[in-house]
């Protein structure tokens, strides 16, 4: 089976910064289907259910923007761009309608909603909910960080690094968002950064922790999240510096990026949903930010090696090994697939 997938990167203007690329599923092998410059910093890339519309961020100080290109048969057309109003944004997503962008602005602590024209295009900001508050990391944590938002239906999951929580907002008819004043909260100086539901049982919930290296499983009940277990994405004896980054469900299995303890957490889920530690192996590259689960393969955006590695889940026993596979692309950061 042939994969494809666009990689976003921190790359400059005139450096091919989204590339497209192929997976054989059965060797492994990858290939350069083409290259885009033109934009800087496209550190999230989002592409629409017709994946006629790949929508890209500019992470940029002191005001970000968001951009809109059509997919077309030989690469990419550029639409249009508008400004996140805010500092540093860092993701993207979409509500089902596919009327409304969400965009997370990293360093303003603001989440931007930008309403989307039936063409694609997208409109500017109809509103900028700023964010309040500081955690108890004083470097990391001195304001608030908007990292990354979940859409489950109406519901929209803020995630803010910066203050430990994560705000759940509801979108009303015309798209702008209310808040319902429920949170999730993580522990203290944990700093959440990416969520994933499981696919499968409603209501349970896993958030990967930056600052404290660690996954959170949460179940839900009666309306609220609670914490059940958080567990450590690099070994226990671990003295260095590290940040976890990425997270993804896959094949029974869930995987953690970590960048500094360069390596993926892999993580077993029982019937239950509920995770168990297992493997931590290293990427062969230097700072995997994120990562894409393919059948049994796995590619990791490894930011500063300048590249992307194959590795490779062993469907028996559920080991993930290394292929020896490596395609070099200047500084990715992000992986979406087609």
């Amino acid at each position: 089976m042939k994969y494809e997938f666009y990689a976003g990167s921190y790359g400059k203007k005139e450096e091919e910064s989204i590339v497209k690329f192929s997976l054989d599923g059965e060797t492994g092998q990858i290939e350069r289907i083409y290259g885009w410059k033109g934009v800087e910093n496209p550190s999230w890339l989002l592409l629409n259910a017709g994946k006629d519309m790949l929508y890209a961020v500019e992470e940029l100080e002191p005001e970000g923007r968001v951009c809109a290109f059509a997919v077309e048969e030989k690469g990419l057309r550029f639409v249009n761009s508008v400004s996140t109003k805010g500092a540093a944004p860092c993701h993207i997503s979409m509500d089902g309608r596919e009327e409304t962008l969400f965009v997370s602005n990293y360093a303003g602590g603001s989440l931007a909603v930008c309403r989307l024209e039936a063409s694609g295009r997208i409109s500017e900001v109809m509103e900028l909910i700023q964010h309040e508050g500081h955690g108890v990391n004083p470097l990391r944590q001195e304001g608030p960080h908007i990292h990354f938002t979940k859409v489950s239906g109406r519901e929209i999951f803020t995630v803010d690094l910066g203050v430990d929580n994560v705000f759940i907002y509801e979108q009303e008819e015309e798209g702008r968002l209310k808040d319902t004043g429920k949170r999730i909260v993580f522990p203290a100086g944990e700093g959440p950064r990416h969520l994933e539901f499981h696919p499968e049982k409603p209501g349970l919930l896993y958030g990967v922790c930056e600052l404290g290296n660690k996954l959170g499983f949460f179940r839900e009940k009666g309306g609220e999240y609670h914490l059940e277990a958080l567990l450590s994405t690099v070994p226990e004896n671990f003295s260095g510096s590290s940040k976890a980054a990425a997270i993804r469900i896959g094949g029974g299995r869930l995987l953690v990026s970590n960048r500094g303890y360069d390596s993926l957490a892999v993580f077993t889920l029982d019937e239950g949903g509920i995770p168990k530690s297992g493997q931590i192996v290293p990427t062969g590259g230097k700072s995997p930010r994120d990562f894409e689960i393919f059948g049994n393969l796995v590619v990791t955006a490894n930011q500063d090696s300048d590249e992307l590695r194959i590795l490779k889940l062993d469907e028996a026993t559920g080991a993930l090994g290394h292929t020896g596979i490596s395609v070099p692309m200047v500084r990715p950061v992000c992986i979406c697939r087609v």
